[in-house]
């Protein structure tokens, strides 16, 4: 009887290491999405978006090999994971203990608006996000898709200024509203002194902005980046196809797909070309940075990775858990906080208030010495 059981033991563990080499040939290729632009290959950003469920499927895959004491497959799984350690832990942290709250409170969040068109289908949207972030106190707010309408006696710029340290603003409008009264765009509002401000614009896009603010932080100038990158504007009816195509259901009409996905590709190309600039941009400033706000992509994605190069991510030290910023995907860290290596993150919070379809993200850093 044993002799039976042994084979069938074997034939599963030559189906598993099947799957198993599947999976890690889909995880080396997550490798390459971080250095191949989209613009050369795109379908490698697809791979990239789905990195923390291979991650996901490894682990199971190490866990199999350990109970079958197999560990000549244990390794390899836990070499080719290991390969790339900063892609675990930007995707996953399990970190324990009070956190220090001591330092430069920083805060980024997509406010969608202040919910301008009632999204939420519920009025007091607006004031509970304005009250929420006035309650955290920041010293640095960098907020994405701001809206602050004239004459408008619940303006966000009275709301979130008044009685709070956070006097000193600079806004820029996204360049399809640059010409109107109203100001929708980007806001970074900050409790120091402010010497310089400046943009940075994006051809073929309307609504992807980036802003510089340099700050006086003690005897030190910072220049803080408040970045929106490209978006995919798909809609509510192109996120029903795109969760269609999650779940592998069948379309009810292949052209929507295919919409969806033409929107995606043309996403991942301007976002690719806006962080290849934004990274310049970062590379030739002449002082420590601070970079702020919703990057549209997950940070095994080429985009990311071009932005982050050299620089440290408070997720990365601090968080906790998944670090998803996005409410409609679970596993979605799109809205980040990225600093030079002259500081250090001591904290690491992701709000759990869906006052927008962004969630919040605060941390607090404290200077190297």
């Amino acid at each position: 009887m044993s002799q039976p059981r042994t084979r069938k033991r074997d034939l599963a563990d030559r189906l598993v290491l099947l799957v198993n080499v599947l999976v890690l040939f889909c995880l080396a290729l997550s490798y390459l999405a971080g250095i191949i632009s989209p613009i050369k290959f795109w379908p490698f950003a697809f791979v990239a978006m789905s990195y923390p469920i291979i991650l996901g499927i490894t682990v199971v895959f190490m866990l199999y090999w350990l109970v079958r004491t197999k560990w000549w497959f244990l390794a390899l799984n836990l070499c080719l994971l290991l390969f790339k350690a900063d892609y675990v832990t930007g995707t996953f942290q399990l970190k324990f203990g009070k956190k220090d709250t001591q330092g430069i409170k920083v805060m980024t969040y997509n406010v969608r608006l202040f919910d301008r068109y009632n999204w939420s289908k519920d009025r007091r949207t607006r004031s509970r996000a304005q009250e929420f972030i006035f309650n955290q106190q920041p010293n640095i707010l960098c907020i994405q898709e701001f809206y602050n309408p004239q004459g408008d006696k619940f303006r966000a710029i009275d709301t979130l200024s008044a009685g709070n340290s956070i006097k000193h603003i600079h806004t820029e409008n996204y360049s399809a509203t640059k010409n109107s009264k109203n100001q929708l765009g980007l806001a970074t509002l900050t409790s120091y002194p402010i010497l310089n401000k400046g943009k940075i614009n994006f051809e073929n896009s309307k609504s992807a902005l980036v802003i510089f603010t340099d700050v006086l932080i003690d005897s030190d100038t910072v220049r803080i980046y408040n970045l929106h990158l490209q978006s995919i504007h798909l809609g509510n009816k192109g996120y029903a196809v795109l969760d269609e195509i999650i779940a592998t259901k069948d379309l009810e009409d292949v052209n929507d797909g295919k919409v969806v996905l033409s929107r995606m590709k043309n996403g991942f190309n301007l976002r690719a070309k806006q962080a290849n600039i934004v990274a310049e941009h970062i590379a030739s400033s002449p002082y420590s940075v601070i970079v702020c706000g919703d990057f549209n992509d997950v940070p095994t994605s080429y985009t990311y990775q071009t932005i982050a190069n050299g620089l440290e991510d408070s997720f990365s030290q601090s968080g906790s858990g998944l670090g998803t910023t996005y409410v409609r995907v679970p596993f979605f860290r799109i809205d980040n906080i990225l600093y030079s290596k002259q500081f250090e993150a001591k904290s690491h919070t992701v709000h759990p208030y869906e006052l927008s379809d962004h969630l919040a993200v605060t941390t607090t850093l404290n200077k190297n010495p």
